[in-house]
C-alpha cells in the first residue's frame, strides 16, 4: 500500500483512514516468533508505581493477541504514581485499539474501559477499528511505542502524555486469505502522539484517554 501525508489525528476520519494504509515495514519470517506474543500489556508492563496507586487492584479487561500479533510498550515507568498510572493507562488504550481490531469488532469492551464516553479518543478508536473491518484487514508483526512522557495538571485530574509509535515491523493481514501487505520502511512508518488522560472516579487509580492528536512521519520519533 501506498504512503501518504498525515497532517494531524485532529481529522479523525483522515487519521483513521491513513494510519489503516500506512501501517507497515520490514515483514518478519513467516515461522519467526515474536518475543512475547500473545501475552496482554497489562501483564507484560506492571510495575511498582503500578502497585503503589493501587492500579494492580483495578479489573482490567484481558487483552491476548494471536502469536503473530505483538503490543510493545517500551517505556521507563515514572517514579510517580499519578504519572506511572496515566502512561500506563495511556498504553493500555493503544493496546486496545489494536485488540478491537484483531477482533474485527468496533464496539468492543476493552477500548471502551480506557475512555472516556464520547470523547475524541471514544471516536478515533472505534473508527479505527471500524476502518479496518470493512477493509477486511487485521494487523501482524510487532507494533512498537516508546518515548512515553507525562506532565499531570495542576489540578492532578488531568495529565498530558506523549509517545511515538513505530510502525516498522507492523503491517496489514487480509483476514480472508492471511495474505501480508508488506510496505518499505521509511519516515512515515513513526508517529508522535499525543493523548489527553482523564483520571478516572471509579475504578480507583484508573485514568480514561479523552483526546487525541498526533503527527505522521515525526523525525523526533525515528529510531528511538
Amino acid at each position: 500500500m501506498n504512503r501518504r501525508t498525515l497532517p494531524a489525528l485532529t481529522a479523525l476520519a483522515t487519521a483513521t483512514t491513513l494510519l489503516l494504509t500506512a501501517c507497515g515495514g520490514e515483514s518478519p519470517e513467516v515461522d519467526e516468533k515474536i518475543p512475547g506474543a500473545g501475552e496482554s500489556s497489562a501483564e507484560a508492563s506492571a510495575s511498582a508505581s503500578e502497585k503503589e496507586s493501587g492500579a494492580d487492584a483495578i479489573d482490567r479487561p484481558e487483552m491476548k493477541f494471536p502469536g503473530d500479533m505483538k503490543v510493545v510498550l517500551d517505556w521507563s515507568q515514572p517514579s510517580g504514581a499519578d504519572q506511572a498510572a496515566a502512561l500506563h493507562d495511556a498504553g493500555e488504550y493503544m493496546t486496545a485499539v489494536n485488540f478491537g481490531i484483531d477482533k474485527q469488532d468496533p464496539e468492543d469492551s476493552a477500548y471502551k474501559f480506557y475512555v472516556v464516553p464520547l470523547s475524541s479518543a471514544h471516536t478515533f478508536a472505534k473508527d479505527m477499528i471500524k476502518k479496518h473491518v470493512d477493509a477486511g484487514l487485521t494487523g501482524t508483526g510487532s507494533l512498537r511505542f516508546s518515548n512515553g512522557k507525562v506532565k499531570v495538571s495542576d489540578s492532578g485530574n488531568s495529565a498530558s502524555v506523549t509517545f511515538c509509535r513505530d510502525e516498522s515491523k507492523y503491517f496489514n493481514k487480509e483476514v480472508k486469505s492471511g495474505k501480508v501487505q508488506k510496505t518499505g520502511v521509511d519516515e512515515n512508518s513513526y508517529y508522535a502522539f499525543t493523548l489527553i488522560m482523564e483520571r478516572a472516579k471509579t475504578p480507583k487509580g484508573l485514568w480514561r484517554a479523552k483526546d487525541i492528536a498526533g503527527e505522521r512521519g515525526a523525525s523526533e520519533c525515528v529510531g528511538v
